[in-house]
């Protein structure tokens, strides 16, 4: 009994201290285990964050004056219509997966096109007009256009279908798809305007367009035609300049091109002055002509003059209506056709009594012709007599020549 007690207190009092010690152990592995999961959590949470802060700035505003393509991988993204996005929210992938290329398209840009005005010393640029112009044209200083070689009567030389023309081009980006796959532009660098860096590949190749365009419609045109119908060349050149960024797919729309100046070469100036004076006397006497020949007209035949003349010159009219045509007409003309048809009636009438007279006389005439012609004169001369307002009468000399001298007053 003693042997059992003694080995059952032997075996109680060696339990004791083993459990001691591994105590404060448990405690220190709760305590990581539970800082370890604090900070997976926390670690979490901020990945979490992160990612959604990270998807986040894929949101991105198309202002209002731009548009916007989304390059995934470099390339365009989307299909059709929805390459290009609108004013408005969109949401992409962050860079560097995504790239978001804002392009204006509402600014108007202007190209200023003077390659065809003559050179202008920096006096004459400010607006001091040189009164000694060169005596002739430099080819590889001045700028000029060549229009269609017709030849202007009085004017003499080899000058007069050159010209010089200055240009202004306004453009805007219209299809930024089509301009971002097919123009080739440097990047902006921070800060800089897009435009601003664009308009250096741009400026070039549409200044070249535009010469091209400007060399192929000033030729159809005459040097008179030139000077004197801007808006209608502007026109044909923005036509034609915008086909050929067309061909191009630039995405470039011409919104206009206007001829600031087109003028003649400064040597030959007192020559076209003097032909342009001409023809404006020309064209005055022209309309002042025109309108005595309305006034005219409208005097002599009332308002549809005109129209009635140029239906009496048809043929095949019948006198009734040809009749009908003038009695429509008014104004003078109705006067002088009543007056017409009353000398008409006068004359026929005196005609007729004549010939009764005559008639009447005719059987006496046979008889005593000599008596007859006496009776005539003597009423002729008492007709004139009647009619004369002084009268005076001269007996006969007798065989002697008498003198007779009237003295006319210039006042009577």
């Amino acid at each position: 009994m003693s042997h059992s007690h003694d080995h059952h207190h032997h075996s109680g009092c060696g339990c004791k201290p083993q459990g001691s010690a591994f105590e404060p152990q448990d405690a220190a592995s709760k305590s990581l285990t539970s800082a370890l999961k604090t900070s997976f959590a926390i670690l979490k949470v901020i990945m979490i964050v992160l990612v959604v802060l990270f998807l986040a700035s894929g949101i991105f505003k198309v202002r209002e004056d731009e548009q916007a393509l989304v390059l995934l991988f470099g390339k365009v993204q989307g299909l059709g219509d929805a390459r290009v996005l609108k004013p408005g929210l969109h949401f992409t992938l962050p860079e560097p997966i995504s790239e978001i290329i804002r392009i204006p398209v509402t600014k108007v840009q202007t190209l200023n096109v003077d390659s065809f005005w003559y050179f202008e010393t920096p006096q004459e640029k400010l607006g001091q007009k040189n009164p000694f112009p060169p005596d002739y044209l430099d080819p590889i200083k001045d700028g000029y256009c060549l229009t269609r070689n017709d030849s202007i009567l009085g004017l003499e030389g080899e000058d007069y279908n050159i010209v010089h023309s200055r240009w202004t081009i306004t453009y805007v980006i219209d299809r930024p798809e089509l301009f971002f796959e097919n123009v080739h532009y440097r990047q902006p660098r921070p800060g800089e305007d897009f435009l601003d860096a664009a308009s250096e590949s741009i400026n070039p190749m549409l200044e070249s367009f535009a010469s091209s365009a400007i060399v192929g419609t000033m030729v159809k045109y005459s040097i008179d035609d030139a000077v004197t119908s801007n808006r209608d060349i502007s026109e044909k050149v923005k036509i034609l300049l915008q086909k050929k960024l067309d061909a191009l797919n630039s995405g470039l729309k011409i919104d206009g091109v206007n001829a600031e100046r087109i003028i003649w070469p400064r040597q030959v100036d007192d020559a076209f002055q003097a032909s342009i004076q001409a023809g404006q006397q020309s064209k005055t006497a022209v309309t002042d002509a025109y309108a005595y020949k309305e006034k005219l007209l409208t005097d002599t035949a009332g308002p549809e003059a005109e129209a009635l003349l140029e239906k009496l010159k048809q043929p095949g009219l019948t006198q009734t209506q040809k009749e009908e045509l003038v009695a429509q007409m008014k104004g003078q003309v109705q006067g002088l056709i009543s007056e017409a048809r009353g000398y008409k009636t006068t004359t026929v009438a005196e005609a007729r009594a004549n010939a009764e007279y005559l008639q009447k006389l005719l059987p006496e005439y046979k008889k005593r012709p000599e008596l007859v012609l006496q009776r005539i004169y003597q009423d002729a001369i008492e007709q004139i007599m009647a009619k004369a307002e002084e009268k005076m009468f001269i007996q006969p000399g007798g065989g002697n020549p008498k003198e007779l001298r009237i003295q006319i007053n210039r006042c009577s």
